[in-house]
């Protein structure tokens, strides 16, 4: 069995898993021939398959991971649905696309900047009231008053205001990891280009930075040791090698259900505070 095939065979498996309508129209495609070559021929099977790959069976006839029902406005509401399952179509690697993770991202940061916009304008009657709510939870924001409209508020500003204001953490750390896959895909900056994950990381190592099993920084046990902590007082913290490596250790994980956990728990929180 070729690559191509065995690639489809294992979408097949995955999707059929999920999806019981899905395996069950499987089933009856494939399942009850004797030969699935008797009716057709090899690029006629992987057509066939890919079509029930494809998002309209699945993607699009699929409940939104994400509920966006209190949405009041159609076009809104329709745009989040469509961005939520574009995000899918890169999580699955359905019809023709391609399993990315930077553009699962893209499409996940789409969502979460259009749910904390439409927070603010339905919690202000202007801009500049909903200036004046931001910078009240992210003290450091620098906003040009004269700013027309929501969308030329930088994200990481209403990001970080409104995770502050409801105590998002775990979403604004995800979201801010999501924010700079965005910005590398965006910048190409010689100083990430020559950064070696692997030589800082043994660096961290060396100075008696404690790292969990999955690479990431783990700030407790580093903290127990007197001499790390000093360290990574002086030494780490803060410092523009150690951001790079803390969004590498997160970005090799590819937490694609972190991202949708975070996601959720920011529709959530709009849907429970604009009423």
């Amino acid at each position: 069995m070729d690559e191509k095939l065995t690639a489809t065979v294992n979408k097949i498996k995955l999707l059929a898993e999920q999806n019981p309508e899905f395996n069950q129209a499987m089933q009856k495609l494939f399942g009850n021939t004797a030969s699935a070559s008797s009716h057709f021929d090899y690029d006629e099977r992987v057509s066939h398959i890919e079509k029930y790959l494809g998002l309209d069976f699945y993607t699009d006839s699929m409940p939104s991971v994400i509920d966006y029902s209190y949405i009041q406005e159609a076009d809104v509401r329709a745009q989040l649905i469509s961005d939520n399952r574009e995000m899918l179509r890169f999580r699955y690697g359905t019809r023709f696309h391609e399993i990315l993770f930077e553009e699962f991202c893209r499409y996940a940061q789409l969502q979460a900047e259009m749910l904390i916009n439409y927070f603010y304008y339905h919690k202000e009657p202007t801009v500049a009231a909903a200036i004046i709510h931001i910078k009240k939870y992210n003290t450091n924001a620098k906003i040009d008053n004269s700013s027309p409209t929501l969308t030329s508020i930088p994200f990481s500003t209403k990001l970080w205001a409104f995770c502050d204001e409801f105590q998002l953490k775990k979403a604004k750390e995800s979201f801010d990891f999501v924010r700079d896959v965005r910005n590398h895909q965006s910048h190409r900056n010689p100083t990430v280009q020559d950064f070696s994950f692997f030589d800082y990381q043994k660096k961290l190592l060396d100075w008696g930075i404690q790292l969990k099993s999955d690479g990431s920084f783990d700030f407790y046990k580093t903290k127990e040791n007197i001499l790390a902590y000093n360290i990574y007082e002086s030494k780490v913290k803060n410092k523009p090698e150690f951001k790079l490596y803390q969004y590498y250790a997160w970005f090799n994980k590819k937490p694609y259900d972190e991202v949708i956990s975070r996601l959720k728990e920011i529709s959530e929180t709009v849907c429970n505070n604009i009423k």
